[in-house]
C-alpha cells in the first residue's frame, strides 16, 4: 500500500513539474513506477553490500598458515 502511495505521490509531482498538463496521466503514473522500482533497487542493493560487509572478516583478523620450518641438523659423523 505505501508503494501506491509513493508512486501517487510522485506522479502528482510529475504533473506538477511538466506545468500541469493534463491528458498524461498514465504517462507520469508509469514514469513514477520507474522511478520508485529503481530506488527499490539501489536500497535493495545497498542492503545486500551492507550484509556483506557486515559479514566480511579483516584481514588483521585471519591467521596466515605459513609453511611450517624445518630445522636442518648438521649430520655428524
Amino acid at each position: 500500500m505505501k508503494r501506491h502511495r509513493d508512486i501517487q505521490k510522485l506522479a502528482y509531482e510529475l504533473f506538477e513539474k511538466s506545468g500541469r498538463c493534463h491528458g498524461r496521466e498514465i504517462e507520469h503514473w508509469l514514469e513514477a513506477e520507474r522511478i520508485i522500482q529503481a530506488r527499490e533497487m539501489d536500497r535493495h542493493a545497498a542492503d545486500t553490500e551492507a550484509a556483506a560487509v557486515k559479514k566480511h572478516v579483516p584481514r588483521s583478523d585471519v591467521r596466515r598458515h605459513e609453511p611450517k620450518k624445518t630445522v636442518r641438523t648438521k649430520k655428524t659423523k
